[in-house]
């Protein structure tokens, strides 16, 4: 499959150091993948969103071992890929489904990307709106609602004594 070989980092480099089609690396946990050739539009992106992308031009469900395969990285990495992807619901809408592995008894987990939602617009930081019609709150000693519950009933003690010394019963 021909591609251009990327690390996980969005910043491309010009200097000597680095090969023409790779990116530079900032983590030491950021290994090289591949790009295929009609991903490259979305090469800035995040890997997970490549990998979303192409999973919806596939149009079928994909699994990890597509995954590695067509990207150039480790089951591992391809399992968080599948991971990641799968709980992104604010950009990506995908189905999940757990096949059984051939030759085991473990499961499988594939995925069916429906729609790549665009990213959210960045712009100024908006406070929560205000309530309205809410009186504020008063600093200082507050009550909970926990506690004694003989606080209203001041005189029903004495008199429950009183009643017990006298041979009443309220019975």
């Amino acid at each position: 499959m021909t591609g251009k070989l990327y690390s996980s980092d969005k910043h491309n480099t010009t200097d000597g150091n680095v090969p023409a089609g790779k990116k530079k690396v900032k983590q030491s946990n950021h290994d090289i993948y591949t790009i295929p050739s009609c991903m490259e539009a979305w090469a800035d992106e995040p890997l997970y969103l490549v990998v979303a992308r192409w999973g919806l031009q596939q149009k079928k469900w994909i699994n990890r071992n597509d995954i590695a395969a067509v990207f150039h990285i480790p089951d591992r990495r391809a399992s968080f890929q599948l991971s990641y992807i799968s709980r992104k619901k604010e950009r990506v809408v995908c189905r999940t489904r757990y096949m059984p592995a051939e030759g085991s008894g473990r499961q499988r987990v594939e995925i069916f990307i429906d729609y790549v939602l665009p990213a959210p617009e960045e712009g100024p930081a908006h406070a929560p709106p205000r309530r309205r019609n809410v009186p504020a709150k008063q600093a200082g000693p507050t009550s909970r609602g926990v506690g004694s519950g003989m606080a209203d009933n001041i005189g029903i003690w004495e008199q429950l004594l009183r009643g017990c010394r006298e041979g009443h019963s309220d019975e």
